[in-house]
């Protein structure tokens, strides 16, 4: 099976339409996004009481159109009072909408008979600039629970929203220059995603979150392939990867197919309407 693996969405409709053209032209049966999905931060009310999140909705028409489904890990950027509300299914995740599943932090499963496991959140460094509860929310941040709750068995793939530790660009990212106690926030949350990579043993480590893409082969820090993704607002090139779960490995993109999905990645995207 072909997954399609994509970075921060942050909302943007017009990134997901993107990716699905990519996912049908290159045969990928799932999408899978790294966080920062942008969960939550609207609401269309249906009535008696109901209420679902217009982002996910969006996504939602077009995984119906489309026929692929979409799995999310949450970033530091999800409404998660909202999020951690909502019922868990008889798999495990919770489903924001028709088709579209958000995978907890600790969540395994297997496709193809290979493994993954999910650890969502990272740190807003720009907090202090925001609102609590409005505009971010204290659960964003990787837990010692979050960390139990992965256990310790191997897995064959970790997809996360921050970077661990044992990426060599983490040394290389500046400052965020919103002060010393952000960046520690940042570096203690990272320290517990990268104690997840110790217990666990991962092959391929995918994540998002600095809006960098970047791949490292394993090496002295990791003996994983560390893929970062960028974000929405740069070429699906950059933002995307198709990963075979067969060979376990990513394969190349029909060059044809992805020359017309970097044409239209060139162009603005469009987020749902405040």
């Amino acid at each position: 099976m072909k997954v399609l693996i994509i970075g921060d969405s942050h909302r943007n409709v017009g990134f997901f339409e993107q990716a699905f053209d990519a996912a049908a032209a290159n045969g990928c049966a799932r999408i899978v996004q790294l966080g920062d999905f942008g969960f939550g931060w609207r609401w269309l009310d249906l009535g008696d009481s109901l209420a679902i999140c217009r982002f996910s909705a969006e996504v939602a028409l077009l995984v119906e159109r489309f026929g692929i489904p979409v799995d999310f890990v949450d970033g530091n950027h999800e409404n998660f009072d909202r999020l951690l509300s909502m019922p868990l299914r008889d798999d495990g995740t919770h489903e924001v909408a028709p088709g579209v599943r958000h995978l907890p932090r600790g969540y395994r499963y297997e496709l193809d008979g290979c493994s993954f496991l999910a650890l969502g959140g990272a740190v807003s460094l720009d907090k202090i600039a925001r609102t609590a509860l409005v505009s971010w929310w204290p659960d964003e941040a990787i837990t010692d629970a979050d960390v139990a709750a992965c256990g310790t068995g191997k897995v064959d793939v970790l997809l996360c929203h921050d970077m661990p530790l044992q990426s060599e660009i983490h040394g290389r990212i500046r400052m965020s220059g919103y002060g010393i106690p952000a960046d520690v926030d940042a570096y203690l949350s990272r320290m517990k995603l990268s104690d997840v990579v110790d217990a666990t043993e991962p092959d391929w480590i995918f994540h998002g979150h600095i809006h960098h893409r970047y791949q490292q082969d394993p090496g002295a820090t990791s003996r994983a392939t560390i893929v970062g993704l960028a974000h929405d607002r740069q070429a699906l090139a950059k933002s995307s990867v198709v990963f075979d779960t067969r060979t376990r490995m990513i394969v190349p993109v029909d060059e044809r197919r992805d020359a017309v999905s970097l044409a239209a990645s060139d162009a603005p995207g469009r987020k749902v309407p405040s």
